[in-house]
């Protein structure tokens, strides 16, 4: 996240070696010159013009020094990484804006020829970022995908916390909270600590489906997204004298494409990628029978209206991203909120 400009690049390298960025060299340059002859006494330097007679002696030197500032050779810099057998690992690439990440891309390309070791840290749906910005780079490059948390990872969390607090919750349950944790360990350890808060300040020893929905609730109501920001992306951007379309749906609401893009992800099942035709189907689902779906281009263009309203309020934070048909939800935390918080509704 560091990385802006191509000098960031080396920047953070000379950093993480602990070199530093910039040395200061200094040149001397010394003059110096000898004399040897007869004075009499009234010359008052060796040069003074009269008679000369007896020994004088004498040296004369001048000097001065100049500083110069050398910044690190980039070459120097990949050489100290190949020698000394260093692991280049550049996390969350897909924060850098597209032109310094081509750049850093042949850069790599053309170090890996002398030896480097490099690893780039993205996204699932970013993983050939570095290879389409640098086709030379196919047959160099090996992808290691992680894989997600399974259901089963994360209901090892509750069931190992719950039997030491001495608390129980059911099979049902606990797959219930794995399934709106949606792959994230960090949001199924935020609501067991809620679910478990209330359970012992109420005395309960068993959790019911009412206490883990306020528990949701809660987590949703701590959670630090802005429903401001939320809000304003759910309304769209900004429309002058022209109404959009209002359609109806099944539960009596009526809704403009924005809010029903919204009401269609936070939907049942909570899911992290939608395809378009898959954002359909829900909005299908969500519809009066009789009501016709908005059109293909529609849906992208609003989605990717979505996006950069969010992006233009908060650049720094993964939210959302339109690529290649599909939306992506990269926060977990995000989708808990659209699905259990109505504060950004208001």
């Amino acid at each position: 996240a560091q990385i802006q400009a191509q000098e960031d690049f080396w920047t953070q390298i000379a950093e993480q070696l602990d070199l530093p960025e910039d040395t200061q060299v200094t040149h001397s340059r010394q003059r110096s010159a000898s004399v040897k002859g007869k004075a009499s006494g009234q010359a008052k330097a060796i040069f003074a013009a009269g008679s000369i007679e007896g020994e004088a002696g004498g040296a004369r030197s001048t000097g001065d020094s100049v500083q110069s500032t050398r910044r690190h050779s980039r070459t120097a810099i990949m050489s100290y990484l190949i020698e000394n057998d260093l692991v280049l690992v550049i996390d969350d690439f897909h924060y850098i804006e597209q032109t310094v990440q081509k750049y850093i891309a042949r850069t790599i390309k053309t170090e890996l020829f002398n030896g480097l070791k490099a690893v780039i840290l993205t996204l699932p749906h970013r993983s050939d970022d570095a290879i389409r910005l640098n086709p030379d780079l196919i047959g160099r490059t090996a992808l290691i995908d992680i894989q997600d948390w399974t259901l089963a990872e994360l209901e090892q969390i509750a069931e190992t916390g719950f039997s030491l607090l001495g608390l129980e919750l059911s099979e049902p349950l606990m797959t219930r909270m794995a399934r709106e944790c949606v792959a994230s360990p960090q949001l199924m350890q935020e609501n067991c600590l809620r679910l478990s808060t209330l359970m012992v300040q109420r005395g309960v020893g068993a959790a019911d489906e009412d206490l883990l929905r306020q528990a949701f609730r809660l987590t949703a109501k701590n959670f630090a997204y802005d429903a401001t920001i939320l809000g304003t992306a759910s309304r769209g951007p900004l429309q002058g004298k022209r109404h959009r379309t209002k359609y109806s749906l099944r539960d009596g609401r009526h809704m403009d494409i924005y809010g029903l893009l919204f009401a269609a992800i936070s939907k049942d099942p909570p899911e992290l990628s939608f395809a378009t035709d898959e954002l359909k189907w829900r909005i299908k689902e969500l519809l009066e029978e009789k009501q016709s779906l908005p059109a293909t281009l529609n849906i992208v263009n609003s989605l990717k209206h979505i996006e950069s309203i969010i992006k233009q309020q908060v650049p720094a934070l993964d939210t959302l991203e339109w690529k290649d048909g599909c939306l992506y939800i990269l926060d977990p935390f995000l989708l808990f909120y659209l699905r259990w918080s109505q504060q950004w509704q208001k």
